[in-house]
């Protein structure tokens, strides 16, 4: 990669990695649904250009949009609202990784080595770890509503590239309208005082929400996706496991999280994991792409 393609991806890291305290703070004024909706609408309001009907692919993208923007991102607001600090759930966020690769084995019937094996067992050997550290088992709930989110990511992802033909740019102001009408759904059903919430909330929490939307969706993703069409997977994947480290350093700097050695090692053990799995699928694709093209030439 160029140097400057290195300094967005890094850039991308420490938004994506901020993003995690940014949405600790916005659900402190706000539900975590309704702090969810707020986000997206700002990301629809910034996106309005972009959002328009593709004929003959909305059924797809409605699916993949409420799966991302409704179950995945309510998940974590959620997960960070009941949890004390956002170091734990950032690490949890990356299961994403081997669940993909597990959701390929079961519907996809394929196979994996025994490198890609270990490095799932790794994966949730290390939250697990997390899991039964005495910190963070006092909010074992918001790291297993973070488990179900990076869950759900990863099937928003299978469903994302079903839509390789559909602008990103549109596809991202789907999710967005996905997202507050979803949420607001959600949270006047099981939630109560949005409008008192609306009224009362502190400017961090505006701020933060906003941040979240703008600077984490609208920014983070589209740069991502710009250095994506640039160079293959597999040299951009990995370096977006500095996600979890920015937010580790910066709940500890920051909001003065307490770090533990336990912590420390369930988190090493999932990086790890999910490290191998990421250069074992990216290694896998490669031979994939390898085969297709041989046989295009014959």
């Amino acid at each position: 990669m160029k140097v400057f393609d290195i300094f967005l991806v890094v850039m991308i890291n420490i938004v994506w990695g901020l993003n995690f305290l940014a949405v600790k703070w916005a659900v402190e004024g706000f539900s975590p649904l309704m702090a969810n909706a707020i986000r997206f609408a700002a990301v629809v309001i910034v996106l309005l250009p972009f959002l328009r009907i593709v004929p003959g692919r909305m059924k797809d993208l409605a699916i993949a949009a409420v799966t991302l923007g409704v179950l995945h991102f309510s998940c974590v607001f959620w997960a960070l609202y009941l949890s004390d600090g956002v170091g734990s759930v950032a690490i949890a966020s990356q299961l994403n990784v081997p669940f993909s690769t597990l959701l390929a084995i079961i519907v996809l019937r394929e196979t994996v080595g025994w490198k890609r094996a270990a490095g799932i067992a790794l994966s949730f050997a290390g939250v697990l770890a997390l899991g039964l550290d005495p910190t963070v088992f006092e909010y074992w709930e918001g790291l297993l509503v973070m488990t179900v989110g990076a869950l759900m990511y990863s099937i928003a992802a299978i469903l994302m590239r079903r839509l390789k033909d559909v602008r990103a740019v549109t596809t991202q102001a789907w999710v967005g309208v996905a997202g507050v009408l979803g949420s607001l759904l959600l949270s006047f059903t099981f939630e109560s005082g949005q409008v008192e919430m609306v009224k009362t909330a502190s400017t961090n929490a505006w701020l933060a929400v906003l941040y979240s939307g703008i600077g984490s969706s609208v920014i983070g993703h589209s740069t991502a996706n710009h250095l994506l069409r640039k160079y293959e997977v597999s040299v951009v994947s990995p370096y977006f496991l500095l996600t979890p480290v920015v937010a580790v350093i910066a709940g500890v700097v920051i909001m003065s999280e307490e770090f533990t050695w336990r912590m420390a090692l369930g988190g090493v053990l999932t990086l790890i994991g999910v490290l191998v799995v990421t250069l074992r699928n990216n290694m896998r694709s490669q031979r994939v792409a390898e085969v297709a093209k041989d046989r295009a030439a014959v």
